[in-house]
Protein backbone atom coordinates (compact mmCIF):
# COMPACT_ATOMS: atom_id res chain seq x y z
CA UNK A 1 0.00 0.00 0.00
CA UNK A 2 1.16 3.49 -0.71
CA UNK A 3 1.62 6.21 1.88
CA UNK A 4 -1.45 7.96 0.44
CA UNK A 5 -3.56 4.82 0.89
CA UNK A 6 -2.40 4.45 4.51
CA UNK A 7 -3.18 8.12 5.12
CA UNK A 8 -6.71 7.62 3.72
CA UNK A 9 -7.23 4.53 5.89
CA UNK A 10 -5.99 6.39 8.95
CA UNK A 11 -8.34 9.30 8.22
CA UNK A 12 -11.34 6.98 7.91
CA UNK A 13 -10.40 5.02 11.05
CA UNK A 14 -10.19 8.31 12.96
CA UNK A 15 -13.64 9.22 11.64
CA UNK A 16 -14.97 5.82 12.77
CA UNK A 17 -13.44 6.35 16.21
CA UNK A 18 -15.24 9.69 16.53
CA UNK A 19 -18.49 7.87 15.75
CA UNK A 20 -17.89 5.36 18.56
CA UNK A 21 -16.43 2.47 16.57
CA UNK A 22 -13.86 0.38 18.47
CA UNK A 23 -12.86 -2.35 15.99
CA UNK A 24 -13.57 -2.08 12.29
CA UNK A 25 -13.21 -4.12 9.14
CA UNK A 26 -11.48 -2.02 6.49
CA UNK A 27 -11.93 -3.30 2.94
CA UNK A 28 -9.82 -1.93 0.11
CA UNK A 29 -9.37 -3.19 -3.44
CA UNK A 30 -6.25 -5.01 -2.29
CA UNK A 31 -6.75 -5.94 1.36
CA UNK A 32 -9.02 -6.70 4.28
CA UNK A 33 -7.84 -5.27 7.59
CA UNK A 34 -9.21 -5.53 11.10
CA UNK A 35 -8.25 -2.25 12.76
CA UNK A 36 -8.55 -1.18 16.37
CA UNK A 37 -9.81 2.40 16.05
CA UNK A 38 -9.28 2.82 19.78
CA UNK A 39 -5.55 2.06 19.48
CA UNK A 40 -5.00 2.93 15.79
CA UNK A 41 -3.53 -0.53 15.32
CA UNK A 42 -3.94 -3.09 12.54
CA UNK A 43 -4.89 -6.34 14.26
CA UNK A 44 -5.27 -8.58 11.20
CA UNK A 45 -4.27 -8.05 7.58
CA UNK A 46 -4.89 -10.25 4.56
CA UNK A 47 -5.22 -9.80 0.84
CA UNK A 48 -8.70 -9.80 -0.66
CA UNK A 49 -8.35 -13.35 -2.02
CA UNK A 50 -7.49 -14.68 1.48
CA UNK A 51 -10.47 -12.79 2.89
CA UNK A 52 -12.92 -14.08 0.30
CA UNK A 53 -14.59 -16.77 2.40
CA UNK A 54 -13.71 -15.53 5.88
CA UNK A 55 -16.08 -14.72 8.69
CA UNK A 56 -15.15 -11.57 10.61
CA UNK A 57 -16.28 -11.31 14.23
CA UNK A 58 -15.88 -8.84 17.06
CA UNK A 59 -16.14 -5.79 14.82
CA UNK A 60 -18.60 -2.97 15.26
CA UNK A 61 -18.06 -1.11 12.02
CA UNK A 62 -16.98 -1.52 8.41
CA UNK A 63 -15.09 0.94 6.20
CA UNK A 64 -15.30 0.33 2.45
CA UNK A 65 -12.60 2.01 0.38
CA UNK A 66 -12.08 1.73 -3.35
Amino acid sequence: MTDAEWAHISEKVDEAKRKGIHDSLVLTDQAALIVSAKNSTVITAMNRMEAKDQLFTNIDGTILLS
